[in-house]
């Protein structure tokens, strides 16, 4: 079974591979490491091994990798649904919140993101986009996002970086991925801070690179099979 220094070696090629392909430097993609529900020894091998950003999907578990001192350095995202009420775990935490979705949920983080010893500081978050406008799925649909978007460029705390998605299983996901991207340069063009699109996990990550993927987020491909946690 290969190692997880060995799976992130396969990941990175196959990431520089797809960029060098759709004519981008692969430093223009970055790779975070989806480690929800695996152990603290786990990322420690990966940050041994180079991998800097890791993705966590619940607010009390990035809090305890957070702060422990063997992960001193990690650049840490949260990747998911965010109750309001989790945010001070995670706002003072995380670097990106990939998957905002609601002004409530913006000006909370803003409000919880706390100072460092240089002064205030900001909490990174992209818009979360039910791009297949699924009933299921939380989100705002693509029709609003970037009303939307001005909104949340102007939330205390927060700096709106960007966009992200999850496209519908079971589909070819390039036609959603490109309709973010068309959202994205959209958006740019209106002036809004939209840098960042972060799409693409471990089965679409390459088509998500071919169709301009700033971050993805990979987990079983590099860490294996996800670990089940109670409730």
């Amino acid at each position: 079974m290969p190692t997880i220094a060995e799976n992130l070696h396969t990941v990175r090629v196959s990431m520089a591979e797809a960029a060098r392909a759709a004519g981008r430097a692969p430093d223009s993609v970055t790779l975070v490491a989806v480690s929800k529900t695996k152990p603290v020894a786990a990322l420690v091998d990966a940050h041994a091994a180079g991998q800097l950003h890791f993705g966590e999907n619940y607010a009390q578990e990035l809090r305890e990798k957070a702060d422990s001192p063997e992960l001193a350095g990690v650049v840490w995202h949260f990747i998911g649904a965010l109750q309001t009420n989790k945010a001070k775990l995670v706002a003072p935490r995380a670097t990106l919140v990939h998957d905002v979705d609601r002004i409530e949920l913006a000006f909370e983080l803003g409000r919880r993101v706390g100072a460092t010893h240089a002064g205030p500081r900001t909490v990174g978050i992209l818009i979360g986009v039910n791009i297949g406008e699924e009933p299921q799925k939380s989100g705002v649909l693509p029709a609003q996002a970037l009303a939307l978007a001005r909104e949340y460029a102007i939330v205390p705390g927060v700096n709106l970086r960007g966009l992200m998605c999850i496209p519908p299983a079971d589909a070819d996901p390039r036609p959603h991925f490109e309709r973010l991207r068309a959202l994205r340069d959209e958006g740019l063009a209106r002036g809004l801070p939209l840098q960042e699109l972060s799409m693409g996990m471990s089965h679409d990550y390459v088509d998500a690179i071919a169709c301009g993927a700033t971050l993805v987020r990979v987990g079983s491909a590099i860490f294996g099979a996800r670990n089940r946690v109670a409730g």
